[in-house]
C-alpha cells in the first residue's frame, strides 16, 4: 500500500464534501418582484424585490442564471479578502471564521476572479494550511480547533491521524507525549 491509496481515499472524501455542498442551501436576494415562485417542496407568492430567500444551491444557480436573484452570501469581495488576509497573518494562533464551504465557493467563481484576488486567496490558503499543520503537529483534538471549513476539517483529521500513527510507529514509548 502506497501513498497513492491514501491520496485516492482522500480524493473520494473530498468528493463527498462537494456532493454535500452541491446539496446545501444558499441565500439569495430577489432582483425583481415575483408573483409566484415554485420550487420542489416550496411555493413562494407575492415576493418583493430585495426579499431574501434560502433555497437549495441548485435552485439558486438556476434562478441566478435566469437573472431573478443575486447571491446573498458573496465570498469574493476584495475588501473582505484583504481583511481576511491581514487577520490570518496577524493572528498566528487562530483561524479566522469562513463560510462552511469557502474553498468550493471560491472554486465556483475562479474564472471570474482577477489575478490580484487570486493571489490574495492563495496567500490565505497558505496561511491557513500552515496553521492547520501546526495544530496537527501539536496533536490538538479536531473539536478544539475553531473555524475550520468543511474541507479543512477533513484535511486536519487525516493529517492528525497520519501524525498519530507515525508517532506510534517511531516513538520508543508508543507515541505518548
Amino acid at each position: 500500500m502506497g501513498v497513492e491509496v491514501v491520496i485516492e481515499e482522500f480524493r473520494k472524501l473530498l468528493e463527498l464534501i462537494k456532493l454535500e455542498y452541491d446539496n446545501s442551501e444558499k441565500k439569495v436576494v430577489l432582483l425583481k418582484d415575483v408573483q409566484k415562485l415554485v420550487l420542489p417542496g416550496q411555493i413562494f407568492e407575492n415576493l418583493r424585490r430585495g426579499t431574501t430567500l434560502i433555497v437549495s444551491k441548485w435552485a439558486a444557480s438556476k434562478l441566478y442564471e435566469a437573472g431573478i436573484v443575486e447571491y446573498g452570501d458573496k465570498v469574493v469581495d476584495l475588501k473582505n479578502l484583504i481583511q481576511l488576509e491581514w487577520k490570518e497573518k496577524n493572528n498566528p494562533g487562530e483561524l479566522q471564521e469562513l463560510p462552511r464551504y469557502f474553498y468550493l465557493m471560491i472554486r465556483e467563481d475562479a474564472d471570474k476572479l482577477d489575478q490580484n484576488i487570486k493571489n490574495i486567496i492563495v496567500d490565505v490558503i497558505s496561511l491557513r494550511l500552515n496553521k492547520i499543520l501546526g495544530f496537527a503537529s501539536k496533536r490538538i483534538d479536531a473539536s478544539l480547533v475553531e473555524n475550520l471549513t468543511r474541507e479543512e476539517t477533513l484535511l486536519y483529521e487525516i493529517i492528525r491521524g497520519l501524525i498519530d500513527e507515525w508517532l506510534r510507529f517511531i516513538s520508543p514509548i508508543g507515541g505518548a507525549r
